[in-house]
């Protein structure tokens, strides 16, 4: 089960919704996969080797994009033999997203002053 967090800056109030983790949905690779463009879903079978059971790990990981300075949820996923990554892009201008590792120190998108901290609000599937 997936968690919500709310992501908050104490400085300017901003705030942002974002799912991270997993859903029930999320327990197939050909499910994750489609979450994907086209060629990243042709580069994702590749690295299966055609397996019918392929390892992989998936959740939504909170990211930001410093293109158009805003922090959403992308899905990441690692599979194959050699554990490739497949991290999505922002939702909002199709650029590559860092992901956020330490939300305490990532300065707010919108004052740009550090102070930006996450709560859990619930649950989704």
């Amino acid at each position: 089960m997936g968690m919500m967090e709310k992501v908050s800056c104490a400085s300017c109030g901003s705030e942002w919704e974002c799912p991270t983790g997993c859903g029930f949905m999320h327990g197939n690779l050909e499910r994750v996969a489609v979450l994907y463009p086209e060629d990243v879903q042709k580069e994702i079978d590749n690295c299966t080797n055609g397996e019918k059971f392929p390892w992989f790990d998936f959740a939504y990981r909170l990211s930001y994009c410093r293109n158009c300075n805003t922090i959403e949820s992308i899905p990441y996923l690692k599979t194959g033999s050699v554990h490739t990554a497949f991290a999505g892009k922002c939702a909002k201008c199709g650029q590559d997203v860092q992901l956020i590792e330490n939300i305490e120190n990532l300065p707010c998108p919108v004052c740009h002053k550090k102070g930006l901290s996450k709560a859990e609000t619930g649950t989704w599937d």
